[in-house]
C-alpha cells in the first residue's frame, strides 16, 4: 500500500467513529422508549377492600386511546369497567369498576403504547378482602 492511500484511509477513521458513535447513541435512545411501570393502584399482590379506581403509573406519557387496561376475576372473566383517563396526568392509565368489587382474586392486564409507537404490557393481581 503506498503512502497516500495509507493516509486517505487514515483520514476515514474519525468520520467512521464518529458514525458509529451517533449511531450507538440513537439505538440505545430507541431501546429507552418503553414506558416503564412505576407503581400500581391497588398495590401488586395486596389485599384491598373494593377498589374504587385501579391505576398503572409509567415513567412516561403514555397514548391513552391507543393503551389498554383489563380487570379480570380469578377464573379469568372480565369484569365491566369505564375508563377514566385524565389528560392532565399522561403517564397513568385508570378504570373504575362498574360495581363494587366482590371478595376474591383479581387479575390486571394492562398494555401502553408511547407516543414513538412503543408498547408494552404486563399483568399484576390483587386480592379484594
Amino acid at each position: 500500500m503506498d503512502k497516500l492511500h495509507r493516509l486517505s484511509r487514515a483520514a476515514e477513521l474519525p468520520g467512521l467513529a464518529i458514525s458509529l458513535a451517533i449511531f450507538l447513541s440513537t439505538f440505545a435512545s430507541l431501546s429507552e422508549a418503553h414506558a416503564k411501570l412505576v407503581s400500581t393502584t391497588p398495590v401488586a399482590d395486596s389485599s384491598v377492600s373494593s377498589p374504587k379506581v385501579i391505576q398503572v403509573h409509567f415513567n412516561e406519557a403514555v397514548e391513552a386511546k391507543m393503551s389498554s387496561i383489563k380487570l379480570a376475576t380469578g377464573d379469568g372473566k372480565l369484569v365491566p369497567v369505564m375508563s377514566m383517563n385524565d389528560v392532565k396526568v399522561p403517564s397513568t392509565l385508570t378504570i373504575m369498576p362498574n360495581t363494587p368489587l366482590k371478595a376474591g382474586l383479581y387479575k390486571i392486564t394492562w398494555s401502553a403504547v408511547t407516543d414513538d409507537g412503543h408498547k408494552t404490557q404486563g399483568t399484576f393481581s390483587f386480592t379484594v378482602q
